[in-house]
């Protein structure tokens, strides 16, 4: 009961992001908030490390046959960016500033990550140089706008399945 409790929750941060996270900025560019990303990576801190790996190979195919015309990029990406950023808060005292600064580097290794293997198997329209000074700072905003929304929720939800589970 308590996996299906989280994987309807990162679920739900999926159908948002599609459709409530995601529109454009005031001057008309678009931002997308990476809900499922950033759900995957609480998920990969508090909850088990191994549920995270499973539920981001899951959200990362699904990903890929909704967005995307290539199969495993998202999968990749999906599942690999969230055991990074649980090995790097390993590491490091934990607090919610560090909790900001790796979830948010983890999201630009995401948007680097999509974009370098987006341009080397199908090519991309949008330059480096546009994606360094125009997309990632943006991206970097709605990001930490996103991890600040689901901090609270998503710690409550994953350490209140983990109680569940053990007692």
């Amino acid at each position: 009961m308590n996996n299906v409790k989280l994987f309807f929750a990162v679920f739900l941060l999926f159908i948002l992001e599609g459709t409530l996270f995601a529109g454009p900025l005031g001057d008309g560019s678009p931002y997308v908030i990476h809900a499922t990303l950033i759900g995957l990576m609480f998920l990969g801190r508090y909850g088990k490390l191994e549920q995270a790996l499973g539920f981001g190979l899951v959200f990362g195919l699904l990903y890929d046959f909704v967005y995307s015309d290539i199969i495993g990029i998202y999968l990749f990406a999906l599942s690999a960016i969230p055991l990074f950023s649980s090995f790097v808060l390993k590491y490091v005292k934990e607090n919610v500033l560090t909790i900001l600064v790796t979830f948010t580097f983890s999201a630009i290794l995401y948007e680097l990550d999509i974009y370098f293997f987006t341009a080397s198997v199908v090519g991309v329209g949008v330059s480096f140089q546009e994606l360094a000074t125009q997309i990632i700072p943006r991206s970097l905003v709605a990001q930490l706008i996103g991890i600040i929304i689901l901090y609270y929720p998503m710690t409550r939800l994953v350490q209140s399945t983990l109680d569940e589970k053990r007692g």
